[in-house]
């Protein structure tokens, strides 16, 4: 299998860095921030699972179709001091730099990540393709890819395919050269098959598959995925 493909790419979020818990850790310190200035919702305190769910609801709007996290994640501070009747585009602006700042300090790659995309890279090309705004120097990885491709600078998000058609420009490579390698069953593997990449679904959770659409391979971590591609 793997002498059919010239390149990799891949996923970031979930994939080659843990977002999920540095982002909930610093959910927990934006929570925190904005209960000890006296925010309040109506029917009970701030917490870090609302914040996300006042962020997820905030880019769902038609206005941030297509905007940066950071403009999203700041519009969904406003909006939760406002739905709390404390509208202070200030403190929205102090708590927003307080959880970028703990968001970046707890970032960390997956222990498997660093030394795996070494051995794949001497034998592939890589790239990156993200809906998220974590620039791969960041957790440690700068120089690795050629390409890294972001949903808010080409103006493509996952699931639509045509970000891994951009992928493909940028690298001068078919659909037919490259491995998607992704945790995402939708943004990653249907996404990318309906690109016409092969797909490898990196299932850290010991998740059960429950598309219709299969990915090419699947494997718990990039250690064994580097095995099965390289043989070591």
């Amino acid at each position: 299998m793997a002498g059919a493909y010239r390149a990799l790419s891949f996923d970031g979020d979930g994939t080659l860095w843990n977002f999920e818990t540095s982002m909930s850790l610093a959910l927990e310190d934006a929570a925190r921030l904005l209960r000890a200035s006296g925010a309040r919702r109506p029917d009970g305190p701030v917490t870090a699972r609302w914040l996300r769910e006042v962020r997820d609801s905030v880019a769902r709007l038609d206005a941030y179709r297509g905007q940066s996290m950071e403009k999203i994640r700041l519009a969904s501070f406003e909006a939760a001091l406002t739905h709390c009747g404390h509208a202070d585009p200030k403190l929205a602006r102090d708590v927003h730099d307080v959880y970028m700042r703990a968001r970046w300090e707890r970032l960390r790659a997956y222990e498997d990540v660093p030394s795996s995309l070494a051995a794949l890279r001497s034998r592939f090309r890589l790239a990156l393709v993200t809906n998220g705004n974590t620039h791969p120097r960041r957790v440690g990885l700068d120089g690795l890819f050629e390409a890294v491709v972001v949903a808010a600078e080409c103006g493509f998000h996952k699931p639509d395919p045509q970000i891994y058609h951009v992928m493909l420009e940028r690298m001068r490579l078919e659909a037919c050269d490259v491995l998607h390698v992704g945790d995402d069953p939708v943004e990653d593997v249907v996404a990318a098959q309906r690109a016409g990449l092969d797909t490898v679904w990196i299932n850290r959770d010991r998740l059960e598959w429950t598309h219709d659409e299969v990915p090419s391979m699947a494997a718990a971590d990039l250690r064994e995925l580097t095995l099965r591609l390289t043989g070591r």
